[in-house]
């Protein structure tokens, strides 16, 4: 998807998004998270995650690479959106116990969100 239509996304349902869970975290956009971490254009590695939120900036990034659709610009930025008003301390307890990403209390709070995209929805059209 066009780097032009994720800030339109962005634009119009983030607003929203950060109103309806009570979050400040601003919105920033990088190709992939490798080029975010080393300041190095057109970095590249195996794993890219769709989005992270980093708590000591109160930030969201959002990985242009893996946004192919509205829904997922828009599920990423819920999921993220989320994370943002859950407790730090307590995330980071969670994942010190033999939890995983799957069976964390917070990512499945986190996942269930997503499923309100459609709240959201812009109707943008997707070419890939």
């Amino acid at each position: 998807m066009h780097k032009s239509k994720i800030i339109n996304i962005i634009n119009k349902a983030y607003p929203k998004i950060a109103q309806h869970y009570n979050s400040n975290a601003k919105v920033e956009l990088h190709n992939n998270i490798y080029e975010r971490l080393s300041g190095i254009s057109e970095m590249s590695g195996d794993e890219n995650p769709h989005a992270e939120y980093d708590w000591n900036e109160n930030k969201i990034y959002i990985y242009t690479i893996n946004m192919d659709s509205e829904e997922q610009v828009i599920r990423s930025l819920i999921h993220e959106c989320v994370h943002s008003v859950q407790n730090k301390e307590l995330f980071d307890a969670y994942y010190e116990t033999a939890l995983t990403y799957f069976t964390h209390p917070y990512e499945i709070e986190a996942h269930y969100e997503e499923e309100n995209w459609e709240k959201y929805k812009l109707n943008t059209i997707s070419i890939g």
